[in-house]
């Protein structure tokens, strides 16, 4: 029976790697599937029957397989390991996992495994479940205008560059909320963010105080406001401290539930969904993931206390 199993997108940002990665792996405990929309992820770590899944690639990939994972029983779905090799990598980035490909994946046998939460999101004819930061209202505009020949000229900074114009023509959308049970009502918003991990668009810290074993969603909402607060809320950001701005609302709820009119519509890590969300819901330790040594230690008094 195979150990592990090696999940790599052939599109990701530094596929380049992928050769090199499947020439580490390469013994009879391990097998290796592309991921392509022919593949039937859930079908493939089935047949595997393996003890782990490695996910290669970006965080589009680390969503694909967590969905595949999230439809296995619990008593059978195996642990899963990033070897960060796309764009931004921002989950990999909140479990302090190293930016080298062969580093990350030395982890695999060397380092200690955590159950991870995951969040699911519901709608009317929809669930999806994801593993970072869901980002709705403006920020689904910025990954609308990226393109993959910005990605690959300006890398993690394409999130950045895909935003500029964004910021000279913020839509506004009002939202009445059930976050966690306290009640928001008839607040005109630019964005709200509902975050698992800490850092999307390219290591940007959108969610500094998140932490993926806590149980919790951070929810972030951003208000409607003047030109002068986009500035003091996009230079915070890049700072990692605009949670402190008054424009800015944030708790750490179990869920969400959400309306918004205009239809509010999110991104998951640059993918943008379709459908409008209605609720956020975290699914505690859902998946077993392997960690970096830093995650450990910036995590300490909350695994103590666990």
């Amino acid at each position: 029976m195979p150990e592990q199993l090696l999940i790599w997108n052939g599109n990701a940002g530094k596929a380049a790697l992928v050769d090199q990665l499947r020439q580490r792996c390469s013994t009879p405990k391990t097998r290796f599937v592309e991921m392509r929309r022919d593949v039937d992820l859930v079908t493939a770590i089935k047949e595997a029957e393996c003890e782990t899944v490695i996910a290669a690639g970006g965080d589009g990939t680390v969503n694909a397989i967590v969905n595949a994972l999230m439809q296995i029983d619990t008593g059978e779905r195996p642990k899963m390991a990033l070897v960060p090799i796309g764009t931004a990598n921002d989950f990999a980035g909140t479990l302090a996992l190293p930016e080298d490909a062969d580093a990350s994946l030395d982890l695999v046998s060397t380092s200690q495994f955590l159950p991870i939460d995951v969040v699911r999101i519901q709608a009317d004819n929809f669930e999806y479940f994801y593993a970072n930061i869901a980002a709705g209202g403006n920020s689904v505009r910025v990954a609308e205008e990226m393109t993959d020949e910005m990605k690959s000229a300006w890398g993690a900074f394409c999130y950045l560059r895909g935003g500029l114009q964004v910021l000279t023509d913020l839509k506004s959308f009002r939202i009445a909320a059930d976050c966690g049970g306290e009640l928001l009502k008839d607040l005109d918003t630019w964005a709200v963010l509902v975050a698992n991990g800490r850092t999307s668009a390219g290591r940007i810290a959108v969610a500094p105080e998140a932490s993926p074993i806590d149980g919790l969603l951070d929810v972030i909402i951003i208000r409607d406001g003047t030109v002068l607060d986009i500035v003091e809320i996009v230079s915070n950001a890049l700072l990692g401290s605009y949670l402190e701005c008054e424009q800015v609302i944030f708790r750490q709820v179990p869920y969400l539930k959400l309306h918004s009119v205009p239809g509010m519509r999110f991104t998951l890590d640059g993918e943008v969904i379709d459908e409008e969300p209605v609720q956020f819901e975290v699914e505690p330790g859902a998946i077993e993931m392997f960690v970096g040594s830093q995650f450990l230690l910036d995590h300490s008094q909350h695994l103590r206390n666990s």
